[in-house]
């Protein structure tokens, strides 16, 4: 368990194993424990002899948290994971997202491909290209709503009870929620050249369907996974075994 700071913000990480390593990047209103050692993800890839770099985004679990939606957005995640990398001496790594997680991995691999190898955009697909919706506003007003029992949106109430169940600091999701989207994942995916992954489940409403995402990439194929909503992908089995034979097949 470890703490550096991010452009004034502390960010808490972890890492375990030894071997290749991969950057994990959970999602919205989730923590690094819940999705990825929760999940079993953490203890499949030390298995398989990875270094696995975990961390909490801002706002989030063990990080820093800020009340003004100007300290989050995608760009300032990726700096704070590519920050997160600088720390560790880590000049180049496997990366996966899950949820905005893979937008931010989206946006790193677009960005600072050579800094990454295999790539997995995880519990994503089409809707990621579409424009930006009334989403963020509804889910930030059900995280500060004072009753969620009035909350009628059933996906923003999803989001509320699973934030505060973590025990999470419901206004520094909400800013997270309000950030304003920057740039365009239909501009970002194009740019995207390394080995890459698109995996969501057949029930995955949120994401969409993940073979329109990987088509608009040089070099990626996309898995849906039968069965699987968005909201249970990580613990599914079949799931997990998708991204880790695509990970440890070309180790």
């Amino acid at each position: 368990m470890g703490e550096f700071v991010s452009g004034g913000v502390p960010i808490a990480y972890d890492v375990e194993g030894e071997g290749r390593p991969i950057l994990l990047i959970h999602g919205f209103s989730a923590t690094a424990h819940d999705n990825w050692v929760r999940t079993g993800w953490v203890q499949a890839l030390t298995r398989a002899r990875f270094k696995v770099i975990t961390y909490d985004l801002r706002g989030h679990g063990r990080s820093g948290k800020l009340h003004d939606p100007a300290g989050y957005g995608h760009a300032k995640h990726a700096g704070d994971a590519l920050a997160l990398l600088d720390h560790l001496g880590i000049a180049e790594a496997d990366l996966m997202g899950f949820s905005m997680g893979a937008g931010i991995a989206m946006r790193l691999a677009a960005e600072h491909g050579s800094r990454f190898g295999l790539v997995v955009l995880a519990g994503v697909g089409g809707r990621a290209l579409e424009p930006a919706s009334s989403f963020g506003t509804k889910t930030a007003d059900a995280l500060e709503a004072a009753d969620p029992d009035t909350i009628e949106d059933r996906t923003a109430k999803a989001f509320r009870l699973y934030a505060e169940n973590l025990g999470q600091d419901l206004k520094s999701i909400a800013a997270c929620a309000r950030a304003p989207r920057e740039g365009s994942a239909a501009d970002l995916v194009p740019l995207i050249r390394n080995r890459t992954l698109v995996i969501a489940g057949a029930r995955d409403d949120l994401a969409g369907d993940p073979n329109t995402l990987a088509a608009l990439m040089a070099n990626a194929r996309a898995e849906i996974i039968p069965g699987t909503d968005h909201m249970f992908a990580l613990p599914n089995p079949m799931f997990k075994g998708a991204v880790m034979d695509f990970l440890t097949g070309y180790s």
